[in-house]
């Protein structure tokens, strides 16, 4: 069994409304996933007063321990120290590698990144909770030379960001992007691809934004699914809390979040999932019944 998993950064699940980009926007695969597999609505709060952030919703994903709890509060950005020490106690990839299986993250850095991430780790460049899990795991970093060859794909999917670095790299469609992935994954038994542009988009409240960066993802999931043998595989989308399906305001919400297992094959005993912790121990629970 493969299994590849899509984060979607700051998605949750919103009412119909003029501020929910998802009833604007042209997404016949994603109402094509809600018409054909289950949804399961999952509590990104757990159980913490305030509004669900990126750093400790992110590690309870990943890790499966109620990282909100631990902290005592919801904490934005990049894991400080307690964070940190909870990744690298237990996270998704190293509880697969230490299983057996071959893991990789698919997102690509450039080298000037890792290297002041490495020397100078503060603002923007100190480590992300995935940075910090690919760390811990002590697996290779995908960079621009791999991301060239259609080794590695970028955050925003198509790599537009990299061309407005200015940089002289390719731009990838989605269908592109997605045969990317598609080919990384051949390779392992667990594949993750985070895409976080959502996210910013839901801080920015801007509509024409936010329909454009929801298409697409959603372009990328199709082209994605329609290459995968979803009779062996099984493909995992995931987020941390809301933000994009409410643009009346800039901040985060107390959404659920949705979490799709999209799969032809009958896994439905091992999934009982209502919290983003949840996530964690039913990827494990696959791959150990199969």
């Amino acid at each position: 069994m493969k299994i590849i998993m899509i984060f979607i950064d700051g998605l949750g699940i919103g009412q119909n409304s003029p501020s929910n980009p998802f009833f604007t926007a042209n997404l016949p695969v994603w109402r094509s996933l809600l018409d054909n597999f289950a949804v399961y609505p999952s509590d990104a709060c757990l159980g913490v007063p305030g509004l669900p952030q990126s750093a400790t919703g992110q590690t309870s994903l990943y890790t499966g321990e109620n990282a909100q709890k631990v902290l005592g509060r919801h904490y934005s950005s990049r894991p400080g120290e307690t964070l940190t020490n909870l990744i690298f106690k237990r996270n998704i990839f190293t509880s697969l590698i230490e299983k057996g299986y071959l893991v990789t993250f698919a997102n690509v850095y450039s080298k000037e990144y890792l290297e002041r991430m490495r020397d100078n780790p503060k603002g923007f460049f100190k480590p992300s909770v995935t940075t910090l899990m690919n760390l811990s795991a002590k697996l290779p970093f995908r960079v621009l030379e791999d991301y060239e060859n259609g080794l590695g794909v970028y955050h925003d999917i198509t790599g537009e960001g990299l061309r407005k670095k200015g940089l002289d790299v390719p731009v990838y469609t989605p269908e592109e992007a997605a045969d990317n992935l598609h080919r990384i994954s051949r390779e392992y038994d667990f594949t993750l691809f985070e895409f976080f542009v959502s996210d910013l988009a839901g801080h920015s409240m801007d509509m024409s934004e936010a329909v454009e960066i929801l298409e697409r993802m959603d372009c990328f999931i199709g082209s994605l699914m329609s290459k995968m043998d979803l009779n062996r595989e099984v493909l995992i989308i995931v987020s941390d809390h809301g933000n994009i399906e409410d643009l009346s305001v800039s901040t985060h919400t107390m959404n659920p979040v949705p979490v799709f297992f999209i799969t032809k094959m009958d896994i439905r005993q091992s999934l009982k999932i209502d919290k983003i912790t949840d996530v964690f121990y039913t990827v494990l629970k696959l791959f150990n019944d199969w």
